[in-house]
């Protein structure tokens, strides 16, 4: 396995280094679109943090996440790191970037490790209960219209 952490450089230059990356898009004309996808959801947020709207950023990047995407789940975890849109917070990254490292996202695994230093054992601990929560919530979701809300007649 490659090791793709550069050296020498703290968590923050890291997740400078990543944000400034992913908001590189593809196309200079990339533009949100009205789809309703997980993807479009996560390249509206991309496009918003692209253009310094955080806020905006911050809610489509949370409903992508939401949504299952895991990316999005990391970024979301990185904008609280960084306070970006969303009140600064170690606890609430830490739980986004669990769930996205329990689902095989290397990034966040490599994050949550740097970010592990900056919070006590039980606030960590705490965070993946809440990640835990989320993981239920966000399949709940997923899957809501597969469950019938009906009771059965007798």
């Amino acid at each position: 396995m490659i090791n793709t952490t550069p050296t020498g450089q703290n968590l923050e230059q890291q997740l400078d280094n990543i944000l400034s990356f992913v908001t590189q898009p593809n196309d200079a004309n990339l533009a949100p679109n009205n789809e309703d996808r997980p993807q479009s959801s996560l390249n509206k947020a991309l496009y918003y943090l692209k253009n310094d709207q955080h806020p905006l950023a911050a809610k489509w990047m949370r409903l992508a996440a939401m949504s299952g995407d895991h990316r999005a789940q990391f970024y979301l975890g990185l904008f609280f790191v960084k306070g970006q849109g969303v009140p600064q917070s170690v606890f609430h990254a830490t739980a986004w970037l669990s769930l996205s490292s329990s689902q095989g996202h290397e990034p966040a695994t490599a994050a949550l490790a740097d970010l592990r230093k900056h919070i006590e054992t039980k606030r960590f601990k705490d965070a993946q209960c809440y990640a835990a929560s989320l993981y239920e919530q966000i399949h709940q979701l997923q899957f809501s219209h597969l469950i019938s809300h009906t009771s059965p007649t007798e």
